[in-house]
């Protein structure tokens, strides 16, 4: 009589077979064990779900990527929009300062977004030298480019572009 409760596959004969470990039953090693096989599946599942999370997380960054112009917008802030506006979808910010006769950002608020977008000592120091007479200047770095021009009666109107 054939013990029900574990059936032996048609292909071998019903004869018990022999175990190298005394007390141990013989499981041919062709024949899967049940933990083997769920530790198999698990963890199929659990790299399927980590490669999952892992491409949401790039997906998600690369559409939801700040610009350096967006992230300074963002840290500085502005009392209005008309004093630090974004435009060209992220790539084009314009600053205008405080002056004799217009609002615009306080000096602490231009420094805030100098710092923010890391602006060089150099071309700091040539926006703070700029004249009525000087007209329009530039500057350049990383992937920034500046240009500015000075009024005292106007302020500070500057235009940060990002490079293509």
């Amino acid at each position: 009589m054939t013990d029900q409760t574990n059936p032996m596959p048609a292909h071998h004969s019903q004869e018990p077979c022999e175990s190298s470990q005394p007390g141990m039953p013989f499981i041919p090693e062709t024949w899967p064990t049940q933990p083997r096989r769920r530790r198999r599946r698990v963890l199929i599942v659990v790299a399927a779900v980590a490669l999952a999370l892992l491409a949401t997380g790039i997906a998600f960054t690369l559409v939801n990527r700040q610009s350096p112009l967006e992230a300074a917008r963002q840290t500085c802030g502005a009392a209005s929009d008309d004093y630090a506006r974004l435009g060209d979808d992220g790539s084009t910010l314009t600053l205008r300062s405080l002056g004799k006769e217009t609002s615009g950002l306080s000096l602490d608020q231009l420094e805030c977004y100098w710092s923010a977008l890391e602006m060089p000592d150099s071309v700091r120091a040539e926006v703070e030298a700029t004249r009525a007479l000087d007209g329009r200047r530039s500057g350049e770095w990383d992937e920034i480019r500046a240009s500015w021009s000075y009024h005292p009666d106007s302020g500070v109107q500057m235009v940060f572009t990002l490079a293509d």
